[in-house]
């Protein structure tokens, strides 16, 4: 008993100690959080589509930061660096006029960023990934579409654009070459034009600030608010994992959670697929015609008979509902094609996406995957542990409480546009 209470005084002690050293630390580290930052709100940190919006803005020289080619000089001494443009071509492109060059973003066949100046004898074609893995399929389809489309280009430069610099994303294959740079580069671009950055008007000048910030702290996770984290870590990792290790888990309402469902607990509702995932439950409304979309027994997605469902997900203290279509057996191409269909329609067209919500509703829309195994449209925050303060009310109150507020906001919304567009 006195090794036990020893023990526990040590800890004691030691969390003391690690309140009252980083006590200033943390109020920095708070302070970072709270600066308002419009990339964080608008929640694209971690959307491609949205940072090859930018970036090819930026690297647009006719574009309205009225900047010039600034940004375009430095990408094009990093594709060099990386080795897709060669010492002698880059010396010419820098003694060139740039400003006839052209930045396609997202919509000249798909390819995140194009950059193309055919006077100059130049193409840039920029594939982007911050969470997903790269595919064979799109880079050779890149790679075919930039040959056919300019075959008169003789110097088209192949590039993946990854969080961090990786020789998995150097791929050489049948002479299809992509070579890697990072989002560690582009905060190198940015550094080195701060004094161009400097000068620009008010509004071009914050928001490219801003997102600078973003990167360094949601993608390359060097910031100096990280750095001084992963300081105090090191210094008090023995502390930390201990909070870490009794920290609220809700995984472990799930069962309780899932055999109240199947109870009747979620009036409309009913479970749409079994699982052994303990941070999974899979339901759908109980509504007929929209059941039918989605009813596909032969494709087995999920093991089951729908190939969508409404997804709670157990995140450590967050409780998340995701919109979400189900993997397909590889023969049945019926399914395929509607879930493809049904995929694109939802993320293009439908309005409940495209809502804004307050806050506390945290909404986020997924970027357009459909091709991945499990394509996701959005997700929505049910609750967290900041929804669990009131000791009058258990878990399930809250869930209940939280889940349908949700439902009339935006569950019921998207079952009349699905019912509405797809019936």
């Amino acid at each position: 008993m006195c090794t036990i209470e020893n023990k526990s005084k040590t800890m004691y002690g030691k969390l003391v100690k690690f309140e009252r050293d980083c006590k200033d630390d943390f109020d920095l580290i708070k302070e970072s959080f709270d600066e308002f930052n419009i990339f964080n709100v608008l929640g694209v940190q971690r959307r491609e589509i949205r940072h090859s919006n930018f970036l090819g803005w930026l690297f647009d020289p006719n574009e309205s930061h009225n900047l010039g080619d600034v940004f375009l000089i430095e990408l094009l001494k990093v594709v060099s660096d990386a080795g897709s443009l060669s010492s002698e071509k880059l010396e010419q492109l820098l003694e060139s006029d740039l400003s006839d060059t052209i930045v396609h973003r997202e919509s000249e066949n798909n390819i995140d960023i194009l950059i193309i100046n055919r006077e100059l004898d130049f193409v840039i074609c920029i594939e982007n990934k911050i969470d997903h893995h790269f595919t064979e399929g799109q880079l050779k389809k890149y790679y075919k579409y930039v040959k056919k489309t300019y075959p008169y280009i003789k110097h088209p430069c192949y590039v993946t654009l990854t969080p961090q610099n990786s020789n998995k994303h150097r791929i050489e294959k049948k002479g299809k070459k992509y070579n890697n740079v990072s989002y560690l580069d582009i905060i190198s671009i940015l550094s080195n034009n701060e004094e161009a950055i400097k000068s620009a008007k008010s509004t071009v000048k914050e928001s490219i600030n801003q997102y600078k910030k973003m990167v360094m702290k949601e993608i390359t996770k060097t910031s100096e608010e990280i750095l001084l984290a992963q300081k105090i870590y090191k210094e008090f990792k023995e502390e930390i994992n201990f909070i870490i290790r009794n920290q609220e888990n809700f995984s472990s309402y799930k069962n309780s959670l899932l055999n109240e469902i199947k109870g009747g607990l979620l009036k409309g509702f009913s479970v749409s697929h079994d699982s052994d995932n303990r941070d999974l439950i899979f339901i759908l409304p109980e509504n007929e015609n929209l059941r039918e979309l989605f009813y596909y027994p032969n494709a087995k997605s999920r093991g089951g008979d729908y190939i969508f469902s409404l997804v709670i997900y157990f995140v450590k203290d967050v409780v998340w509902l995701k919109f979400g279509f189900g993997d397909i057996e590889d023969s049945n191409e019926n399914a395929l094609k509607t879930r493809t269909t049904f995929h694109k329609e939802m993320h293009k067209n439908f309005k409940v996406f495209d809502t804004n919500y307050d806050a506390k509703l945290y909404f986020d829309k997924h970027d357009f995957e459909y091709k991945d195994d499990f394509p996701g449209i959005a997700g929505v925050r049910i609750l967290d542990d900041s929804d669990l303060s009131d000791p009058n009310k258990s878990f399930t109150n809250v869930f209940v409480e939280r889940f349908a507020i949700v439902n009339e906001k935006i569950i019921q919304p998207w079952v009349n546009e699905c019912i509405a567009k797809f019936k």
